[in-house]
């Protein structure tokens, strides 16, 4: 019996998670700081995925594993970030950026958002890590010190974050519209879009690990 298109997608997109966390843990001791914790990002990303789909099968709602694991994956990019942009106003404010969020989000789950979606959140995380990837490539391209952009980890990272951001921030704000406007079925297969996506950045996150720096 074959399995439906939206559950092969479903489980099908540990299968980059797993391989990002292989290869992250396989390099890890030649991992330099920041991109430590872009292991530590994939790892948790792939435990959280793995309870999610034990809460489907088990008829349990699993939303709000979102709004948990999204102030995590801003807090570890945020991190990674600080340290490229290190001797630039944004990166002395990073700080002060993700004890907002992280204060933001626990805010949102005390007044009883943990269950639903939490477009807000998303978009506000999204802007941000696209505020840093942007302001990264603009240093890169204006100082000219990195001459093989192949052998640039964060270039990679910054490359699968500035496509994925953008169309999952367009998932997250249609996601409720569509759900409660048109058919369950069209909202299933715009989430089949976030799950592509995720695909999408966990192979440029197994790039950012598997390559070795060289300038």
């Amino acid at each position: 019996m074959s399995l439906p298109f939206d559950r092969i997608i479903m489980y099908g997109v540990m299968i980059p998670e797993t391989i990002a966390v292989v290869v992250g843990g396989l390099r890890l001791r030649q991992l330099q700081a920041p991109l430590r914790y872009l292991w530590i990002l994939v790892l948790f990303g792939f435990l959280t995925d793995l309870l999610s789909r034990l809460l489907i099968l088990l008829k349990m709602g699993n939303l709000f594993l979102i709004v948990l694991y999204i102030p995590v994956e801003f807090g570890l990019l945020a991190a990674m970030y600080r340290h490229e942009l290190n001797d630039s106003r944004t990166a002395k404010i990073i700080p002060f950026l993700t004890a907002g969020f992280a204060g933001y989000a626990f805010f949102e789950i005390l007044t009883g958002k943990l269950q639903g979606f939490n477009r807000e959140e998303r978009f506000v995380e999204g802007f941000l890590i696209l505020f840093f990837v942007l302001e990264y490539l603009y240093r890169v391209l204006r100082k000219l010190n990195i001459f093989h952009l192949e052998y640039a980890p964060m270039f990679w990272l910054s490359a699968g974050l500035i496509i994925y951001f953008p169309c999952d921030i367009i998932v997250f704000t249609f996601s409720e519209y569509i759900f409660s406007s048109y058919s369950t079925s069209f909202n299933l297969q715009l989430w089949d879009v976030h799950a592509v996506l995720t695909m999408l950045l966990y192979t440029f996150y197994t790039l950012t690990l598997w390559i070795p720096q060289r300038n």
